[in-house]
C-alpha cells in the first residue's frame, strides 16, 4: 500500500535523516545527499496517490549532465521507474528505489553545469573537499537537513553549521514542450583559452597540428566536448523513452479517440434535438399578442353563443320535455359564452 512505500522511504536507515516533505500533501519529498566529488545534491521524489503508477525522481536545483538524466533533470536511467508496468513488476519499496538512485549518483556523480537553487548553492559553498581525496564510503549516509537549532546530525560534516534553508514547493504548471533556449542553456560556453595547450611544449603542439588522430583525441578529451556528448546522449535517450512510452498507449489512445468521436456525434444530435424542443418551448410560453388574443376570444365567444342557441332550438323542436335537464346543460354552454365575452372585454380595457 501507499503507507508501506512512504514508511520504507521516511524510515529508511540511511535516508531518514536527510529526507523531508516539501509539498502540502504527502506526494513530494526531498532527500539531500553528497557525491564522491564533494557536491551536495537534492533528489526530489514524487509519489502519485495511485501506487500502481511509477514514482518520479528529479535532481532539484541544478543543471547537470548524466546518462541517467534527461534534459529536465528527470531520472530516466533507473529501469524500475521507467514505466508504470516496470514499477509494478519490480515489487520494490519506494525507500529501496530512492536509495539505489542516490547511491548510483554518489558513486558516479553527474557533471554539474550550474546550481540554479540559491539555497543549494549556499550549502555547497559551505562544504569542504572530502578528507580522503574525494572518495567516500559507499554506505555513508547523505548529508542531513538541519535540526531546529541549526546543527546537523552526526553523519554530516561538523563544519556545516549553516542551517539548511527551507524549500517551499510550488507545483509547476504542466509544460511538455522543450524550447530551444532550454537546450542552448545546457551547452557549455566556448572556452576563451585552453590552459592545457598553453602549457604544452613545442613538440607536443607540432604533434597536434600534424597528427589529426592526436588532435581528435585531445578534442574528445576536453570537458566541454564530453559534456556535449553526454547532453546529446541524454536527449536521444529521452526521445527514445518518450516514443516508447507513447507507443505503449497507442491502442488505448485510438480506442479513446473513437469513444470521444462517438460521444461527440451523440452530443451533436442531442444538441440539435434540444434546440428544436427549446424553440417549441419558447413558442408555447411566449405571451400572445393582445389583439390576436381578443380576436380569438371573440370568435370563441360567438361559437359558444351559437352552440347554446342551437341547443335551445333543438330542445324546443323535440317537445320541450325535462326542463331541469335542459337548464343544467344550457347554462354550461351559456356560462362559457359569458366567460369568454368577459375576458375579451377585460383585455380590451387593459389596452
Amino acid at each position: 500500500s501507499r503507507n508501506i512505500h512512504l514508511s520504507s522511504y521516511m524510515n529508511h536507515s540511511v535516508l531518514k535523516p536527510s529526507t523531508r516533505r516539501v509539498s502540502n500533501d504527502d506526494t513530494i519529498y526531498d532527500t539531500v545527499f553528497q557525491t564522491t566529488n564533494g557536491f551536495a545534491l537534492i533528489l526530489r521524489v514524487y509519489l502519485p496517490n495511485d501506487t500502481s503508477r511509477a514514482p518520479t525522481m528529479t535532481l532539484h536545483g541544478v543543471r547537470a549532465s548524466h546518462n541517467w538524466l534527461d534534459i529536465r533533470m528527470k531520472v530516466i536511467g533507473y529501469a524500475p521507474i521507467s514505466s508504470d508496468q516496470s514499477w509494478r513488476s519490480s515489487n520494490l519499496k519506494l525507500g529501496d528505489a530512492v536509495y539505489t538512485v542516490i547511491h548510483h549518483f554518489q558513486l558516479t556523480p553527474p557533471s554539474i553545469l550550474e546550481i540554479t537553487d540559491a539555497n543549494l548553492r549556499r550549502l555547497n559553498d559551505g562544504l569542504r573537499p572530502p578528507a580522503n581525496n574525494g572518495n567516500v564510503q559507499p554506505e555513508a549516509a547523505p548529508p542531513s537537513y538541519p535540526t531546529q537549532n541549526g546543527s546537523y546530525h552526526a553523519d554530516q560534516p561538523r563544519h556545516q553549521t549553516q542551517p539548511q534553508p527551507q524549500h517551499e514547493f510550488v507545483p509547476p504548471k504542466p509544460n511538455f514542450e522543450i524550447k530551444d533556449y532550454e537546450v542552448d542553456s545546457m551547452i557549455p560556453p566556448i572556452p576563451s583559452s585552453f590552459l592545457k595547450i598553453d602549457n604544452m611544449h613545442l613538440s607536443e603542439l607540432n604533434q597536434l597540428v600534424e597528427n589529426n588522430s592526436v588532435l581528435q583525441q585531445f578534442i574528445d578529451g576536453t570537458s566541454e566536448v564530453k559534456t556535449l556528448k553526454e547532453i546529446k546522449q541524454s536527449i536521444e535517450t529521452s526521445n527514445v523513452n518518450a516514443a516508447k512510452a507513447n507507443l505503449v498507449h497507442e491502442s488505448e489512445m485510438e480506442d479513446l479517440c473513437a469513444t470521444v468521436e462517438s460521444l461527440k456525434q451523440d452530443l451533436t444530435s442531442k444538441m440539435q434535438r434540444y434546440r428544436e424542443l427549446d424553440a417549441e418551448r419558447v413558442a408555447l410560453t411566449h405571451p400572445p399578442d393582445l389583439q390576436e388574443a381578443i380576436g380569438e376570444l371573440n370568435v370563441a365567444k360567438k361559437s359558444a353563443y351559437r352552440e347554446s342557441e342551437q341547443f335551445a332550438d333543438e330542445w324546443i323542436d323535440a317537445g320541450g320535455e325535462d326542463v331541469n335537464d335542459f337548464v343544467k346543460k344550457f347554462m354550461v354552454v351559456r356560462l362559457l359564452y359569458h366567460s369568454r365575452a368577459a375576458k375579451a372585454e377585460r383585455l380590451e380595457n387593459s389596452m
